[in-house]
């Protein structure tokens, strides 16, 4: 491996950034390699669900970026970038430190996105990060004490609304009246027909409601305006949480420093970012031309943090760099305390079972980080007579 005179930068420290950097370092020892995120924290978002209904404790799912690195030899800055000069290979950030790198690599993740609906910002719940979820918790603590019947509105039928919904629902029984607001005509309409089945069966088993071609118009202080075939309504409220899209976090770039589609960085196959041969983009900010179907999920942003590391390692060898491929090894769903499905490498589960294999695969998934995030898994053991008999079964063919 040749020397670097500077190091490799990782702005986001999210699945596709931290992948990165510990396969890159794994793999070349002696290279340099500085991760800058903006919180102290990562957030391994698939089980914040189960955070949420205390199926597993906060450290769990959100350790912290300085143990993670402890011993890796990668230096962690927690910091928030607010500039890139391209030309210059300089970096600035909020507190007006200056950093030059040789490679680049941008994963800033997504941000919810209100779609500039009115009240949206104001009045809505989130369900993105620790922060939101601190402020759920807090919620419904207080709203416990008097919740006979509370309206909650979850706004979007893809899998964080699904899952949030039936959590809930398992968490407080009777206690709200749950209603999904969804714009198409089905639920999960980009996910697995299995799971999208599955889910339905879950959500009419505990009554909750769905409304499907609808749309949020509007959310005030105590209503909720929703127009369908039917017309528009304006419905009462407790609660609306909003689940309806992410957008592409990147306040950092200006307008005319790089193209864009979709609102996310548009990048090669080999993720170069334009004419920056030393600049990348993964995750849920890039955009592949050629493969803008790809999902915003965990799994593509780990496939593409392990193939960049392979690029760069090319690319500082001046070797051609190889074109990336996704493999979609299926997806998961939570649906509700103590269960899910799972549609995938043929592959269809449901009920508990499937809940305690979702654990034990995101586990397996994990890049080798520390022991203590490592022991979150350790009731897998508990569960292993469970998946022996499973495995002797030769379900997994």
């Amino acid at each position: 491996m040749k020397s670097i005179p500077q190091p490799i930068v990782i702005v986001g420290g999210g699945f596709g950034g931290m992948t990165l950097a510990l396969t890159l370092k794994s793999n070349n020892p002696s290279l340099p390699i500085l991760v800058v995120d903006s919180e102290s924290n990562f957030v391994f978002k698939p089980l914040l669900y189960e955070v949420f209904s205390k199926e597993i404790r906060t450290w769990e799912a959100t350790p912290k970026f300085a143990n993670i690195f402890a011993n890796s030899g990668i230096t962690f800055l927690k910091n928030c970038l607010t500039k890139i000069k391209f030309k210059e290979n300089i970096l600035e950030f909020s507190d007006e430190l200056k950093l030059k790198y040789q490679y680049l690599v941008l994963c800033t993740g997504s941000i919810p996105n209100s779609f500039s609906i009115k009240g949206v910002d104001e009045n809505c719940y989130f369900f993105n990060d620790l922060n939101d979820l601190n402020k759920l918790e807090s919620l419904f603590k207080i709203s416990q004490t008097n919740s006979l019947n509370k309206k909650l509105f979850i706004v979007g039928g893809g899998p964080s609304g699904i899952e949030i919904a039936c959590k809930i629902k398992d968490m407080f029984r009777d206690q709200y009246e749950i209603n999904i607001v969804e714009k198409s005509n089905e639920i999960l309409s980009k996910n697995k027909i299995f799971n999208r089945e599955q889910a339905e069966k879950a959500l009419e088993n505990r009554k909750i409601n769905v409304l499907l071609n609808s749309t949020v118009k509007e959310v005030s202080e105590n209503l909720i305006t929703i127009s369908n075939d039917s017309g528009t309504a304006n419905m009462d409220k407790n609660i609306v949480i909003w689940t309806a899209g992410v957008k592409p976090n990147l306040s950092y770039l200006d307008a005319h420093d790089i193209s864009k589609k979709n609102g996310r960085i548009l990048v090669n196959d080999k993720f170069q970012i334009g004419n920056n041969k030393n600049c990348f983009a993964i995750g849920d900010i890039a955009i592949i031309d050629g493969m803008e179907d790809l999902p915003i999920t965990a799994q593509v942003a780990m496939q593409e943090g392990n193939h960049l590391a392979r690029n760069i390692e090319l690319l500082i060898h001046e070797k051609d760099l190889l074109p990336f491929e996704f493999q979609d090894n299926g997806e998961m769903i939570s649906l509700g305390i103590g269960e899910a499905s799972i549609s995938g490498l043929g592959l269809t589960l449901a009920g508990k079972l499937a809940f305690d294999s979702r654990r034990l695969i995101y586990a397996s998934k994990l890049p080798d980080i520390s022991e203590t995030f490592k022991s979150a898994t350790s009731w897998v053991f508990q569960k292993k007579s469970i998946f022996k008999r499973y495995f002797q079964k030769d379900n997994f063919s």
